[in-house]
């Protein structure tokens, strides 16, 4: 069994028995490994964001190994849960300097995936866990990162993208836009465009102002009308969906600690 001491960290972890910081470490991994579509925790990775830390993650993220005050992570991300918050960082980094002070470079240290775990009542520890659980911990995190990421750069390009600018789809030939008032359903403004989406008629028996008149075109922030005067648009609401902690309603899923925490939000 000489030969074993060759072998890195990594390799022995599989042969020791799980400690407290083992548990906890795969404690963090269990309920990140629930999160499939919608992602219900804050992520964030302070090395690239611009972003204010409480004051126990400074803390956490200045302490270092030797002390070392040149050092640096590529990466360092902050989960926050409804309990805790942990910090976790990939390679660290160390400058190096020649004799006379000048910049000669950087070499990676040994001490890499760091793992630390507080909030804002004072605790605020290092997690010493295996490092194969770290590493599993830490990619799991920077795939649901990346993942929302994504997500919210197309859902910013689809709230750009208006389909009434589409002249071949085939919503833009219908000659009759109806708005129906949601308290009561009698009152409506019926709208014809051409297919251009230029006004041609509006029949307006509600009394209700419409903020547009025949010869204009039909725009998108007639959504915004109808929203704020209590109208649907073609028998849908076009008032933005309500958010609970900037999440969609809709995409917390049913059973999800949230509605059984704040039931009268997602009324």
């Amino acid at each position: 069994m000489k030969h074993l001491k060759s072998y890195n960290e990594g390799f022995l972890d599989y042969f020791k028995k799980d400690t407290n910081d083992d548990k906890i470490t795969l404690d963090m991994t269990h309920r990140l490994e629930k999160v499939k579509d919608n992602n219900p925790y804050e992520i964030h990775d302070i090395m690239s964001e611009d972003m204010r830390l409480p004051a126990w993650m400074s803390k956490a993220a200045d302490s270092t190994e030797n002390g070392v005050k040149s050092e640096y992570y590529s990466v360092i991300y902050v989960v926050r849960f409804e309990d805790v918050d942990l910090i976790i960082s990939n390679d660290r980094h160390q400058l190096v300097y020649t004799n006379t002070g000048l910049p000669a470079g950087e070499k990676k240290c040994v001490n890499k995936w760091k793992l630390f775990i507080g909030n804002n009542t004072g605790l605020c520890e290092r997690i010493r866990s295996k490092e194969s659980y770290r590493i599993k911990l830490f990619h799991l995190i920077d795939k649901i990162y990346k993942e929302d990421n994504e997500r919210k750069r197309f859902d910013r390009i689809q709230t750009e993208i208006n389909p009434a600018a589409d002249l071949i789809d085939e919503a833009i030939h219908e000659r009759e836009v109806k708005f129906t008032n949601k308290r009561n359903p009698r009152l409506e403004i019926v709208v014809t465009k051409s297919p251009d989406g230029r006004i041609t008629g509006i029949e307006n028996e509600t009394g209700i102002r419409f903020p547009f008149s025949v010869g204009q075109l039909l725009q998108r922030n007639v959504e915004v009308w109808a929203c704020n005067n209590n109208f649907l648009m073609d028998g849908k609401d076009t008032c933005p969906e309500k958010k609970i902690f900037g999440v969609k309603v809709s995409d917390v899923p049913q059973g999800h600690e949230w509605r059984h925490i704040f039931p009268n939000k997602f009324r």
